[in-house]
């Protein structure tokens, strides 16, 4: 539950209600976007930081150059984190057709299945996934346009001092003073972030996730399989969920019929993202990646056997590891926020785990915010 009241006797200094607030959203992933882009609207002044070196936060590409000796033209790109999203609150429905008239994002009609261990089966079709476009990061690259932005900037727990809080990064660079703070990270790091508000650190703190190790492979020619995606439901084996990228909207589209049916000729790339099953991930989380990418192409090669079909040459290959993956225990709070401090917290571990629940958060605590000045 979001607290109404500082813990231990502060309380901000509420500008005059003409003045605008100098407002740092720390994390710029799809939550902390939404909140600055709200905030921004009202005409305060927004400041984001964000320790990586783009926007989106698991709504990430990887771009790969074509592996030498192969002929040139678009990069490779693999959807390494979320792979897709889904829209059903109204609100956000109405966001995301607003996103898709701008080319932000597109229906991906591909053919999704499940494997149970002995068989393939159509899965999910009555499902409208969303993705961006060229690749997903350009969701955040995009929303994050206009804003004012602080790439590859660890910023330390915010601290409060004289009424105001004040952010430095991990060298102590003065980042400035601020009236406002709105943290948008992993929850583990937004417990340690919220330090000087305990009670939310507390909440931060009781959410857990599960890792993923994702491979990244390309190939020169399609992948003989019938499903673009499919979600891996045997109770043993590395893989969760495999993905053809390149047959989403956008990215450059191999001969998928052709391959199932044996024809494929052509040197055609096509890229495929494989996700570990968390279990097996959180088994394996230290092991070198080599050893992780070997067990995963292996299932990987198995399963395109079972149906009927061999991988091709591989020609880039590539993995990483996702700490903060998935929310097993999201807060259902909407989001985090103190009145009287003047700080919160937003994300996908407030509001259900998915990206349109990230994206919820974040309007969330803007609103908040907003309320709580008009009625200061």
């Amino acid at each position: 539950m979001s607290s109404d009241s500082a813990t231990d006797g502060r309380s901000t200094q509420v500008p005059a209600a003409w003045r605008a607030l100098r407002i740092a959203v720390i994390g710029a992933g799809l939550s902390g976007l939404a909140a600055a882009r709200m905030l921004a609207d009202q005409q305060h002044q927004v400041s984001l930081f964000e320790k990586s070196r783009g926007c989106g936060g698991r709504a990430a590409t990887r771009r790969a150059a074509y592996p030498s000796g192969q002929p040139s033209g678009q990069p490779l790109r693999f959807d390494h984190g979320a792979q897709y999203f889904t829209a059903r609150d109204p609100g956000f429905q109405r966001r995301v057709q607003s996103w898709a008239q701008r080319g932000l994002v597109a229906p991906w009609d591909g053919r999704i299945g499940a494997f149970d261990g002995t068989e393939f089966t159509p899965a999910g079709q009555e499902t409208t996934r969303w993705v961006g476009v060229p690749g997903m990061s350009a969701l955040g690259r995009e929303l994050a346009k206009g804003l004012s932005v602080r790439l590859e900037t660890r910023v330390m727990p915010p601290r409060w001092c004289r009424g105001r809080w004040q952010l430095s990064d991990e060298a102590g660079t003065d980042l400035g003073r601020f009236d406002r703070v709105v943290v948008s990270a992993p929850a583990p790091q937004s417990a340690e972030l919220l330090m000087d508000a305990p009670r939310l650190a507390a909440q931060a703190a009781c959410v857990d996730y599960t890792p993923c190790w994702t491979l990244m492979l390309g190939f020169d020619t399609p992948v003989p399989l019938a499903f673009d995606g499919v979600f891996v439901n045997q109770t043993q084996g590395p893989l969760r969920w495999v993905a053809r990228d390149s047959s989403k909207p956008g990215r450059a589209r191999p001969a998928r019929d052709a391959a199932v049916a044996g024809n494929a000729t052509r040197s055609e790339e096509d890229c495929w993202v494989l996700h570990a099953e968390p279990g097996w991930t959180r088994k394996h989380l230290n092991d070198p990646p080599e050893q992780v990418e070997a067990a995963m192409l292996e299932a990987f090669a198995a399963l395109v056997e079972l149906a009927g079909g061999s991988l091709p040459r591989i020609n880039w290959r590539q993995s990483h590891s996702w700490l903060y993956s998935l929310v097993e225990t999201p807060l259902e709070e909407g989001c985090l926020w103190d009145p009287a401090l003047g700080i919160g917290a937003c994300g996908d571990w407030c509001n259900g785990a998915r990206i349109e629940g990230a994206w919820l958060s974040g309007e969330a605590i803007a609103s908040r915010l907003l309320a709580a000045v008009a009625s200061a």
